[in-house]
């Protein structure tokens, strides 16, 4: 599942107008109104996390992909929170979780003291469906990608925001 992933911080109305679209719909908005909205007007309010979040995810779970795996709130960093896209069989072509403002207020307050020592405690734990080899800059590359990170959680917490993650497959 090693496809790009993206954070945004979005109103509650944002995840609301997903929650009334079909499912089948879902992405469409994100890649074509979202995703060029926020990239251009809200930059502040996006984060890219490249093929980084699926390492993420892992070093801060069990060290597989699941959703809602690990120890909350550090496990809900990335497939945590509300399910909006993915079932595994007919919507497994890209990935929607949204964290309320709650979880990304208490999220960013463990990212923030969350060292590399720790988290490359997490990353030796990454099972072997992991698609990528895992190494040193592996690592190190995760890492770099989730401290990118810290801003967003922060400013979703500061502003009663949602999080949201998205990937495409």
């Amino acid at each position: 599942m090693s496809c790009l992933g993206v954070l945004f911080a979005v109103p509650e109305e944002t995840v609301e107008h997903l929650r009334s679209l079909p499912m089948a719909e879902r992405p469409a908005f994100i890649s074509e109104e979202l995703e060029e909205e926020y990239f251009e007007e809200y930059p502040e309010r996006t984060c890219e996390l490249d093929k980084s979040w699926d390492a993420i995810h892992r070093s801060l779970t069990d060290g597989t992909l699941c959703f809602d795996c690990g120890d909350y709130p550090l496990g809900g960093v990335i497939l945590g929170g509300e399910l909006l896209y993915f079932d595994g069989e007919e919507f497994d072509d890209y990935i929607i979780t949204a964290k309320p403002p709650l979880m990304a207020s208490e999220l960013v307050k463990q990212l923030e003291s969350l060292t590399e020592k720790q988290f490359k405690r997490g990353y030796d734990r990454i099972d072997s469906t992991y698609p990528d080899e895992r190494s040193k800059e592996d690592m190190e590359y995760s890492f770099e990608y989730l401290q990118d990170a810290v801003p967003l959680f922060r400013f979703a917490a500061d502003h009663g925001l949602w999080v949201l993650f998205t990937a495409d497959q």
